[in-house]
Formats: C-alpha cells, structure tokens, sequence
C-alpha cells in the first residue's frame, strides 16, 4: 500500500504504522524494514496486514537467534526487541477466536523475553495479585536505591511491551523506576485471566499495582506517579484516587467513555435494532471501526453495537474529582486529539474544559504539535518530546526542580485557538479562562 503519514486515523493502517515505526528509540523498529513490510500490504486487508508483519517478525526473530548463536548480544538484543514490536503489530488486526491471536501475541513476549535476558540491567518480571486473578508486569529499576517510581498504563489496545518502548526504556535513564503493568481488560491480563474484562474501578486494579510497589524496599514510597495513554488517559485518572498516587498524567484526557460512545454513534441511536444493523454494514467498509468493535467483543465481552455503548456508561470521572484534591496532574494533548475528539462531537472537546476547570489540584498542560511531528495520539511520531515533558515535570512535582512554562507563549494561543475551533458555542472562551488556572510546561 501506499503510505500515507498525513493520515494519522487511531486504528487505520497509517497511524499504526507510525506507532511503530515511534519505537525506534527504544531499538524496537528499523525503517526500512518497516516500509519494505508496507510495501506488501494491501490497504485495508486485514489478512494481507497480518500475514506480511508476521514475514517480518519471523525474520527478525530468526536474525536474533542467528547473532546470539555468533556470539553478538548487542545486535540479537536490538532484533529480539523489533520481533517483539513487529509481531505486536502482527497480532493487531486479528480477532481473538483466530488461533493466531494468541500464537503471535505469545511470540511479541516471547521474543521480548529474549531482549531482556540480554539487557545489562534486566527488566523485573512481575505478578500482582488482584482479587482472584493475577496481574502481570515489568519492574524497570532506575538502578538506585529509594528513587520514585512512575506506574504506566496502556489504553485499550497496547500492550505493556509496547508501553516499555514509549516511556519504561526511557525512565531509567531520567533517574526513575517504572512499574508497567496490564490491568482488567488489557491484553496479558485478559490472556492470563479469561473474562476479566475492562471494568470502570481502576483504582481497585491500581490499588493492587501500589500495594506491590509498597512490598519493596528499594522504592521511594512517598513518590509515587501514574501514566496512562490512550484510553489509559481515563484508567490513570480512576487509579489516581488511591492517595498513595501523588501526581498524574493523562496522555490523554478521557472524561467520560460513555458520552464518547454515544457521540461515536450519532445518527444510529434510534433502537437497538437499527444500531447493531446499521453498525454491521459500517464495518464493511471502515476498517478501523471494524477492528475497533472486533477488539471490544473480546476486551468488553460484548456482541452487538447497541451492547458496546452500554458497556461503557460506567466508565466516568464525573462525581471522583473531590477525591483528587490537592495531586498534582500534567493533562497531555496532541494537537490532533483535540480535533478527533471534536470528530463525534464538540461537546466532547469543551468536556474537557470543564474537567479540568473542575479540579482542586496543581494542573499543568502541555500541547504537542505538528512543527515537533509529535501531533498525532499520544504523541507517536515524537516519543522523545513526550518523555522530556513527563520526567522534567515528575522532576518539578517531586524534587522541585525548576520548570520551564509559558504563560503567554504561542503554545498557549494555540491552545485556545484548537478548542475554539473544534469544540461548541463559548469553548473558546473556556479555555482562555481555563489559561488563567493552569500552567503550561514544555
């Protein structure tokens, strides 16, 4: 297919090109490999999208072994982390009663097993328990003693080797331990755990993360943050609740997935009927929506249309803003989420105006934009952007370092002029008063 970078649609086949090709960084993506896997797509297929990355994830994989075999861990290390991301990718488009969803998601931590074994400081493997079920995660370890610790989420759909690329490779070198783990509804915790799916109560499954981080003895314990990206924008904030949790970073905000879903599905609310059936033929011809739905059926537990947007109504952060009083939280934006939020509706852009106006807390923002290549959803395309904003600011919170803002910047007009434009009557105004409360960081 031909590659389009300008099309940045969460879920169609650019943007998730670019969400690999985002891991470079961290070792876990050469662009070569990646165009030349494109090449052999055919657009919208899911099949030819699966079949080619799974070419590439069993040649990088098979590279790997071959170096380890030679004696080269540097260069088998760097290829068992892209196999890793190559096969993630694979695995993406595939429905979970495909035996292949299974097979290459085992071989995406399989073969990121094998870079671990060859990390010169190893990456902790880690059970939490949670109720009945147990949760798994990586403990990346600052390499200190008494540092504090960052707890990263993935959204709906990422994988906590994939959220080790956007923040736990970095976190090390910033001077901070990083707990990622997969919650309820999330890929190895649902794999491990069949039928636990996504629940609104993060902060029971946060909770459990905390507790573990508690049971330590080489952690800072009163310096404790969270992350979480995507839908973890809305997972993080839940688990923020937990006192023990004193800053947080949505990246980016969701304030409340079921007004979302509704507004996803203007114009086919009219019965149950008519949603599931109008929805069905929608999917045809819109691929995203179709892995989108395809995804939930299993994450959620849900069969129809109709059943998606109810399984969502619970999931809200109306009615928790007294228990976030006096945390601290960075709200992240791209500018294209503001206007992919707007895409179902401008109430759900100026809902966030109000989300944030609402909270008695230290509230920082940070916008990243097309000029740094870090506009798309959670800033894939420009992942170091991201990182020097989280940590300088986590930095700030904790240790009271110095923090560049921009009280009257270009950075702050743009703000305004986004949420002017993309959300409903007086969003402008908001913002500009929301400016006047809230600190904007680089």
């Amino acid at each position: 297919m031909k590659v389009d970078f300008s099309n940045k649609i969460v879920g169609g086949f650019n943007y998730e090109l670019i969400r690999g090709l985002s891991t470079q960084h961290a070792d876990a993506a050469e662009f070569g490999e990646c165009m030349e896997t494109m090449d052999r797509i055919k657009d919208n297929d899911f099949e030819s999208w699966t079949a080619e990355w799974t070419k590439t994830a069993d040649y990088t994989a098979d590279y790997a072994r071959s170096q380890l075999k030679n004696g080269d861990r540097i260069s088998a290390g760097k290829a068992f982390t892209r196999a890793s991301n190559y096969y993630r990718m694979s695995v993406f488009y595939t429905v979970h009663t495909d035996p292949r969803h299974r097979n290459l998601w085992e071989k995406s931590k399989e073969t990121f097993y094998g870079m671990i074994d060859l990390m010169e400081y190893p990456i902790e493997r880690v059970d939490i328990p949670f109720e009945d079920a147990v949760l798994p995660g990586y403990f990346v370890s600052s390499g200190m003693e008494s540092r504090p610790t960052l707890i990263a989420l993935g959204g709906f759909d990422s994988t906590m080797e994939e959220v080790y690329c956007w923040i736990g490779s970095a976190a090390r070198n910033y001077g901070w331990n990083c707990l990622i783990f997969e919650g309820p509804g999330q890929w190895g915790a649902l794999m491990n755990n069949p039928g636990l799916t996504f629940r609104p109560d993060y902060e029971k499954p946060v909770a459990a993360a905390v507790d573990y981080l508690i049971s330590r003895n080489d952690i800072d314990k009163e310096k404790i943050a969270i992350i979480g990206y995507s839908m973890g924008g809305y997972l993080c904030v839940r688990g923020a609740i937990d006192p023990r949790v004193k800053a947080c970073i949505p990246n980016t905000l969701v304030v409340d997935c079921g007004a979302s879903a509704k507004a996803g599905m203007k114009g086919l609310l009219k019965n149950d009927a008519f949603m599931d059936k109008s929805f069905n033929l929608m999917m045809k011809i819109n691929g995203p929506a179709r892995w989108s739905f395809h995804h939930s059926s299993w994450t959620l537990g849900i069969n129809s249309a109709h059943e998606w947007v109810a399984a969502y109504e619970k999931f809200t952060l109306l009615g928790y803003e007294e228990l976030l009083k006096g945390k601290s939280m960075l709200f992240m934006f791209s500018e294209d989420d503001i206007v992919d939020a707007a895409a179902p509706s401008p109430e759900i852009v100026t809902s966030l105006l109000d989300y944030i106006g609402s909270l008695d807390c230290r509230r920082f923002t940070r916008l990243f934009t097309r000029r740094e290549g870090a506009s798309s959803h959670c800033q894939m395309g420009g992942l170091t952007y991201a990182q020097a904003t989280i940590f300088g600011w986590l930095d700030h919170v904790f240790y009271g370092k110095p923090l560049e803002t921009n009280g009257d910047s270009e950075m702050k007009k743009m703000f305004i002029s986004l949420f002017e434009r993309y959300g409903g009557k007086g969003t402008g105004e908001k913002a500009e008063k929301l400016t006047e409360k809230i600190a904007f960081v680089n």
